[in-house]
């Protein structure tokens, strides 16, 4: 029995179904520990802030280039996208290693990009498409919001913050390694100018299943030098459908090599070489 004057709302959820106010209280559990963690990720910045390489905030601002030792990456991170509001530029060598991976970074990125907080443009390592793992990652990412693209030859590893910060590989080049953090507006403004560039050039994620190549698309893959095993991969079709229209590719142009191929490719607006280093 309840009292005639307790809320009226309060008598109702006596009444509700038992599985729907054990969700409401899951509901309600889980906001509860999202702004703790975002609490905590806060402290843990600021007192990197005030303790880095034993310095104070006021001595960290002369160093472009701040040190971030691995465990204290991913609530650095997790600061940062708490904080972003237009768009995070993602380059990444692998998704073996790296902050990355840590699952309540990656929770909460999605969380704010399906939440439209956010836009996110990653390039990923062409060969991340040759495994079971890297397509599920891939998709998953896809199915959240991401843009993305693919490299040859991604150049580091690194993520730009809107403008404002950059954690990177302390290794150029070594995912493996330690991270920097970076928030000198030139440095911000360098990485961000190197992934604009980088994701102009680099390869759209090409559509599941595609039965038979276009023209172009296949000698835009030759030019940049793909043998035909990574293109097969790529572009989700057999390794015989890449052989069969690069061979008729051939006997189109009447030419017997790749290379004459790539040229006469070229001439005729086909394909645009470019160096390797706009991979």
């Amino acid at each position: 029995m309840t009292s005639t004057d307790e809320p009226r709302h309060e008598v109702e959820a006596l009444f509700r179904d038992p599985v729907e106010r054990l969700q409401r209280i899951l509901e309600r559990g889980e906001q509860q520990l999202e702004a703790r963690r975002s609490d905590l990720a806060e402290v843990r910045y600021a007192l990197y802030e005030l303790t880095s390489s034993g310095t104070l905030g006021r001595d960290r601002a002369a160093r472009a280039v701040e040190p971030l030792p691995a465990e204290l990456a991913p609530p650095v991170v997790r600061h940062l996208v708490d904080h972003t509001s237009t768009i995070v530029r993602h380059c990444t060598m692998t998704v073996d290693v790296g902050s990355g991976l840590d699952p309540d970074v990656n929770r909460r990125t999605r969380e704010l990009l399906g939440a439209g907080v956010f836009r996110q443009q990653t390039i990923y390592p062409i060969d991340i498409m040759e495994t079971k793992t890297g397509r599920a990652w891939v998709r998953a990412w896809a199915d959240a919001g991401e843009q993305q693209r693919l490299s040859l030859v991604p150049p580091t590893d690194f993520v730009v913050f809107d403008q404002d910060a950059v954690v990177a590989s302390a290794v150029w080049g070594d995912p493996a390694a330690d991270y920097v953090l970076i928030r000198d507006p030139m440095l911000v403004a360098a990485f961000t100018a190197l992934f604009d560039r980088s994701f102009s050039r680099a390869l759209p994620m090409a559509p599941e299943g595609a039965p038979d190549p276009a023209e172009g698309q296949l000698m835009r893959l030759l030019a940049l030098g793909l043998k035909d095993e990574s293109i097969a991969r790529y572009l989700g079709c057999s390794l015989r459908t890449v052989r069969r229209r690069v061979a008729q590719l051939m006997e189109r142009h009447g030419v017997q090599t790749r290379f004459q191929l790539g040229v006469a490719a070229t001439r005729a607006g086909l394909a645009t070489l470019v160096d390797d280093t706009d991979r």
